[in-house]
Order: C-alpha cells, then structure tokens, then sequence
C-alpha cells in the first residue's frame, strides 16, 4: 500500500513545479513557432511595448538561444523613450519566470545534473551562500552561470517562491541598468544623427 501512495504523494507534493515547467514548455513553444525574424521583431517591437519586452524577458532567459532576451529588450525600450522603471520590472519579471526552466531542469534532473563537473562547487556554493549565490548571479549579466546556479538550487530543493525572488530582484536590479544604458546611449545617437 506504501508504494502505491508514493506516486500519487510525489506529484501532490510537485504539482505546482510540474505546472510551472509545463507553462515554461508551452510558452517556450509558442515563441518559437512564431517565427519571427530579428530584424521584424526589432521594426515591431514598439507595436508590443512593455508586454514585449516580458515576453522577450520570458524567451531569453527559458531558453539560452534566443537571439534577444530581456535585459536587451529593457536597453532597446529604455532607448525608445519608454518609462525606466516599468521596462525594468517588465524585463526583470519576465527573465525571473523564464529561469526557472532552469530550476525545473535541477529538480527534475537531479540524478544527472550531479554529474556535471560543475556541480560540486555550486552545489557547496548553494549551500554555504545560496540566497546570496542567486541574487548576484541574477544581478550581474552571464546567461549560462544562472543556467547552473538555478538547476543547482532546483537539485538542492532551493524554496521556488525564494528562488523566484530573489531572480526577481536581481534580474530588475540588472535590466534597470540596461535600461539606464539604453536611455544614454540611444539618445545620444539619435542626437549625433
């Protein structure tokens, strides 16, 4: 009877990361199947404003291939003439969601993830450091070293929700910068021109 109810424990115990790796899944498909070009997503990027520059947000951190992810669209946006603070938390809401593919592979991979060569020293650098470890990392621009640290913290049992915000945090922090770059320098050269 004890194995028959570990199944169904396991997934009442997980059913919220199965969703939010399901969501990250379909989302991820979604922008791809869409198809679009850079140079069209570059002409129409003010059509989608701030919820363009979370989708990018949300595509660019769940995924390492995207050509364009959130910190680039908040310097685009910033550019633009758009609000700071509002590309910002768009940006940095949006990469917040789309790491957490990488907590899902973590946690759902565990038995391979520990083989990464890598693995060890996150993984004591997660346990000595760890909410301080995902902050920074979030906060500074390196798209393969939050990969890890996130799949380490979902291999470790890191909480999501801390996980979530402390990404959130540090992601704003990190596009806000971006942005206040794309407000000085595109507007200088649309002045020089």
């Amino acid at each position: 009877m004890s194995e028959e109810a570990k199944p169904v424990s396991w997934w009442r115990r997980n059913y919220i990361h199965i969703l939010v790796l399901l969501a990250t899944i379909v989302l991820m498909v979604s922008l791809i199947l869409l198809g679009v070009t850079y140079k069209e997503r570059i002409k129409e990027f003010e059509n989608y404003g701030y919820l363009g520059i979370f989708l990018m947000g949300v595509a660019g951190s769940a995924t390492p291939i995207w050509p364009l992810p959130g910190s680039w669209a908040a310097f685009i946006g910033a550019g633009l003439g758009w609000n700071l603070v509002f590309v910002a938390l768009a940006a940095g809401i949006g990469e917040s969601i789309g790491e957490l593919s990488g907590y899902m592979l973590g946690y759902g991979g565990q038995p391979v993830i520990i083989n990464w060569k890598m693995y060890q020293r996150l993984e004591g650098w997660m346990k000595r450091h760890g909410a301080l470890a995902i902050f920074l990392v979030a906060a500074v621009p390196n798209p393969h070293i939050i990969k890890l640290v996130n799949a380490s913290a979902g291999a470790l049992r890191f909480p999501l929700w801390k996980l979530f915000l402390l990404c959130w945090l540090g992601k704003t922090i990190k596009s806000f910068g971006f942005a206040l770059a794309g407000a000085g320098l595109l507007s200088w050269l649309t002045k020089l021109v």
